[in-house]
């Protein structure tokens, strides 16, 4: 109660931290989960599991302790809906314990709240004394935007109908496994930065300003992050798409801007979306400023503790949103993530669709490019994706560029110079295992590998160029 109420404020009764107590230990059951990470192997032994969870949670094996075991655990049984027995310390004062279905999901929100509050003290630790790391991937992601503006000019000169998919659709896609929205958020900055820069290109007759946006797989409005003057911050803000970029660029559409769009896709889902739980819809939160390093990025959790700076008659349920649709209020638990887990249930209606959107992708693309994702095996969906990309004869290739690890030379490797070295790295760690996938998937003639690390592999001289972003990109015949 004490803790609450410091937490809670000024003018808090009782009832209220008595309410919001039960509220907070219903969604995030802390006791069901320490309980299941008990029965998880290598979590045995005195005064271990929270120490290996702490640090399981970053690195995802000290002493024996593997996360993959904790997901699996609570995915398994909360798919087939039953509860199980638990024993030993966490069940000391009790005796043996019965973790029923509703526990079990309690434990399962717990940890996701874990996971995403870490990457949220992550962001607000790093995004200042991390900002030249963040300002690389800022410089990427301008030089990306330049490289498209150039593509657009050149098919403009060539006679390509803006209308066309081979003028609106860039050549690159990103994916990311994972759930912040921080790489995403350094390209939708530089994309802001270019539109609105004096020097943005023109194309067409009239002519146009050629202007570059995202399309995220699923139409995911949000809240506007700086509101402009006459428009509150309720007015939603409707991100572009495929459909939208078409009906930009028709030629019956004399006024306004020429779009170019690129593929961002998040299957995993993203800490700034959140399933509105009376209507459904999704909405996005993007924080409050266009600023690099906003404060604001990512929503807090569920605690006004994490927030630094909590005005006086705001809302004590930091982590509340309203959804854009019908302004039902959202919460942290309501933020849609998929785990690492080996059993995969069905995801949500939104995230199947980026999926479908990520198939499209990998089934059209020439060349493949790993960065930090390891191609774990139980990630089936996205193997047979790949192995069902490769083509079998030598006149159609699909290359695999792998980027993983930090121990090497700053150079792109091929075949004949990484498989050399095969033998020199760890058995059953990456790179040698990521390689060994990507060799087995794509040919080993067709894998080239850089392990220097990122953000290294787009930098030259410690400063991001364009000659480094196209080998990154471009895998070219010697």
């Amino acid at each position: 109660m004490e803790a609450m109420r410091r937490n809670w404020g000024r003018g808090a009764d009782d009832d209220g931290v008595r309410d919001r107590i039960i509220t907070l230990q219903t969604l995030y059951d802390w006791p069901a989960l320490k309980a299941v990470i008990e029965i998880c192997p290598g979590a045995q032994g005195e005064g271990r599991s929270t120490r290996s969870l702490a640090a399981g949670l970053r690195e995802c094996a000290p002493a024996g302790f593997r996360l993959n075991d904790l997901f699996n655990v609570l995915d398994m049984h909360g798919q087939s809906g039953h509860g199980f027995r638990v024993t030993g310390r966490a069940g000391t004062e009790r005796g043996e314990q019965f973790l029923t279905p509703q526990r079990v999901l309690g434990a399962r929100n717990a940890l996701r709240m874990l996971l995403h509050t870490m990457l949220y003290i992550d962001w607000q630790c790093g995004r200042e004394t991390n900002g030249d790391v963040l300002r690389h991937y800022y410089d990427f992601a301008i030089a990306l935007g330049r490289r498209m503006q150039r593509r657009g000019l050149e098919l403009a000169g060539n006679g390509v109908a803006f209308d066309s998919k081979d003028f609106f659709m860039g050549d690159v896609s990103f994916v990311s496994l994972n759930y912040d929205p921080i790489a995403l958020w350094c390209q939708f900055v530089a994309n802001r930065d270019l539109n609105r820069s004096a020097g943005v290109p023109h194309v067409g007759q009239p002519a146009s300003r050629l202007q570059m946006f995202h399309d995220l797989g699923h139409f995911v409005a949000g809240t506007r992050v700086e509101p402009r003057e006459g428009r509150g911050a309720e007015t939603p803000w409707h991100p572009m798409n495929e459909a939208s970029a078409l009906r930009l660029n028709d030629p019956d559409h004399r006024a306004g801007d020429r779009i170019r769009i690129s593929k961002f896709l998040l299957p995993h889902g993203c800490l700034w979306w959140r399933e509105c739980p009376d209507c459904g819809k999704l909405s996005s939160y993007m924080g409050n400023t266009w600023a690099l390093e906003s404060p604001t990025l990512i929503p807090p959790p569920p605690l006004r503790a994490f927030v630094r700076e909590h005005k006086a008659g705001e809302r004590d349920d930091v982590d509340a949103r309203a959804c854009v649709h019908c302004e039902t209020l959202t919460y942290a638990h309501h933020t849609q993530t998929v785990m690492q887990s080996s059993f995969k249930d069905h995801p949500p209606p939104f995230l199947d669709e980026i999926k479908r959107d990520l198939r499209v992708a990998v089934q059209t693309a020439d060349h493949i490019v790993l960065m930090g994702y390891s191609l774990p095996l139980d990630d089936v969906d996205y193997r047979a994706f790949f192995s069902a990309r490769r083509r079998r004869d030598e006149k159609h290739k699909v290359r695999c560029s792998v980027v993983v690890g930090t121990d090497f030379e700053p150079r792109w490797l091929g075949h004949g110079d990484w498989s050399a070295n095969l033998g020199d790295m760890d058995e059953g760690e990456p790179p040698r295992t990521t390689l060994e996938a990507a060799r087995d998937l794509f040919g080993g003639e067709n894998v080239r590998f850089y392990g220097a690390g990122i953000p290294n592999v787009f930098l030259n001289g410690g400063k991001v160029t364009d000659s480094a972003v196209e080998e990154l990109l471009t895998w070219e015949d010697a």
